[in-house]
C-alpha cells in the first residue's frame, strides 16, 4: 500500500516539474522565429555640372566628369536628352564627359551646349543639368600669313651707343628700324626720333609666344606686352613681332636689357 501511494506521489512530482520545461521550451520556438529587418532606401546624390571650353575641340576631348553616389551599389550615367543631338558622350559607369561631334562645338553657331543625364542606381535616379558654355578662339589662317621662319639673326646695341647711327638700329624692312635710347622702350629710327613708352616702336605690335601661339595670341604695344609692363622683365622670354604695314610676322627674343640709362640690348629674331 505504501509502494502504491509512493509511486503515485512521484509520477505526481515529474508531472509537476516537466509541465514548466514544456511550456519554456514551448516560448523558446516562439523566439527563435526569423525576423527580417526592413529593406533601405536607396537614394542617390548627383550635381549639376557647369564649365567653360574653346570652340573647335577635337573629337574624344574630355570636359568634365559628373559627380554623383549612391548609399547601395553604385550609379550609372545615361544621356537623356541634348540641345544639339549628339554633342557629347558620357561614360556610363565614369560619368566623364567628351566631345562627340566637333562640327557643333562652333563659337559662332552656338554660345552653350546643353543636356540632360540621368543618374540611377537600380530602379532610382535623378535627373541632372550639364552646361557647357562655348568660348570664343581668334580663327587665324596662318597660311595666309607671312611668316619669317628662316635662321635666327641676333643684334646689338651698345651701351651708350648712339642710336642714330645706321649700325646701332636693326633695320629690318625699309619701313622699321629698330633702336633704343639711353632710357625707355625701343622706337622705329625710321619714323621716331625718341620712344613713346605707350606706342612705340611705331609701325609694330608685339605679343609673348611663338608661332604655334597665333591663333590664340593678342598684340599690344611693346610696352604692354612685356610682364608688368617693365621690359627688363621680358628678357628671355620668346615673342612675335608684328610688322603692320609690311604685314610680316617675326619670332624675337630679347636677350638682354641694359638699365641705369645706358640703353643697350640685344635680342635674336627670325629671318625670311
Amino acid at each position: 500500500m505504501k509502494n502504491r501511494k509512493r509511486n503515485f506521489w512521484l509520477k505526481v512530482l515529474v508531472i509537476l516539474f516537466a509541465f514548466p520545461f514544456t511550456y519554456c521550451s514551448s516560448g523558446s520556438e516562439d523566439d527563435n522565429e526569423s525576423y527580417s529587418a526592413p529593406s533601405q532606401e536607396v537614394t542617390v546624390t548627383a550635381s549639376d555640372f557647369t564649365t567653360n571650353l574653346d570652340e573647335n575641340p577635337p573629337v574624344g576631348a574630355v570636359i568634365g566628369t559628373v559627380q554623383a553616389s549612391t548609399n547601395s551599389g553604385s550609379v550609372r550615367f545615361g544621356i537623356v536628352s541634348q540641345s544639339d543631338a549628339g554633342a557629347i558622350n558620357i561614360d556610363a559607369t565614369s560619368g566623364q564627359i567628351s566631345v562627340a561631334d566637333a562640327s557643333l562645338f562652333d563659337f559662332e553657331a552656338r554660345t552653350i551646349i546643353t543636356a540632360v543625364i540621368e543618374v540611377s542606381s537600380g530602379s532610382t535616379s535623378r535627373e541632372i543639368t550639364v552646361t557647357i558654355n562655348l568660348q570664343d578662339v581668334s580663327e587665324v589662317d596662318l597660311s595666309s600669313l607671312t611668316l619669317w621662319e628662316g635662321e635666327k639673326t641676333t643684334f646689338t646695341k651698345a651701351n651708350e651707343a648712339n642710336p642714330t647711327l645706321a649700325e646701332n638700329q636693326d633695320r629690318i624692312t625699309e619701313n622699321v628700324w629698330i633702336t633704343r635710347g639711353d632710357q625707355g622702350v625701343l622706337y622705329n629710327a625710321n619714323v621716331e626720333s625718341t620712344a613713346n613708352n605707350t606706342s612705340s616702336p611705331a609701325d609694330t605690335e608685339w605679343a609673348q609666344g611663338t608661332f604655334a601661339d597665333l591663333a590664340a595670341i593678342q598684340f599690344s604695344s611693346f610696352r604692354a606686352a612685356c610682364p608688368g609692363e617693365k621690359p627688363k622683365n621680358v628678357v628671355g622670354i620668346p615673342m612675335v613681332l608684328h610688322l603692320i604695314q609690311d604685314d610680316i610676322y617675326i619670332e624675337i627674343t630679347i636677350t638682354s636689357w641694359a638699365q641705369g640709362k645706358l640703353g643697350g640690348f640685344t635680342y635674336q629674331r627670325s629671318t625670311p
